[in-house]
């Protein structure tokens, strides 16, 4: 065997042993991720640190919403759709986040994906929103082939491109 050929085994045996050692270490935080979102939970954090984690009846007694929002998939038209859901803003309000000098707020979701939004659009009025219903049924979870059990919306987005589904933490910075 050439020696060229004996080092990209070697690479690739590497490779392949790194990838296991990352996803062996990632299953805890992943199972984590998935209870929290069968669960219904929801944390807010504060530059890295977990301030108040909330429940879908904590949720809602924050004072829910009915809200419309245009639903704009690959190129196809907009659809609308009427969401049920809280303010991200009455939420952070809640757990004692202080706006002031703040930027960000990065909602995550359970599929790794993250979106930053704005502090101005999060405190814009009737902008930003959590929901866990669309035309008056719940989201459902990731497992139920759902979008949930919630979905971080942005009403004022034309084109939907900063919505996170599957959301289950945000974090202030």
């Amino acid at each position: 065997m050439k020696k060229s050929n004996k080092i990209l085994i070697c690479i690739i045996g590497s490779l392949f042993i790194l990838i296991m050692v990352l996803a062996y270490f990632n299953k805890n935080t992943l199972v984590e991720k998935t209870q929290m979102n069968n669960d219904a939970i929801f944390s807010v954090m504060l530059d890295g640190e977990n301030i108040k984690d909330y429940t879908m009846d904590d949720i809602q007694k924050l004072g829910e919403e009915s809200f419309n929002a245009n639903l704009k998939t690959n190129g196809k038209e907009s659809i609308p759709y009427e969401y049920t859901g809280v303010l991200l803003k009455k939420i952070l309000e809640d757990a004692d986040i202080d706006f002031e000098n703040k930027e960000s707020a990065i909602v995550s979701s359970i599929d790794g994906y993250v979106v930053a939004v704005s502090m101005k659009k999060v405190l814009d009025n009737n902008n930003v929103y959590l929901a866990y219903k669309r035309e008056g049924e719940w989201l459902g979870t990731r497992e139920e082939g759902g979008k949930g059990p919630y979905q971080m919306i942005i009403s004022k987005d034309e084109f939907s491109q900063y919505w996170c589904k599957y959301a289950f933490s945000v974090e202030v910075n």
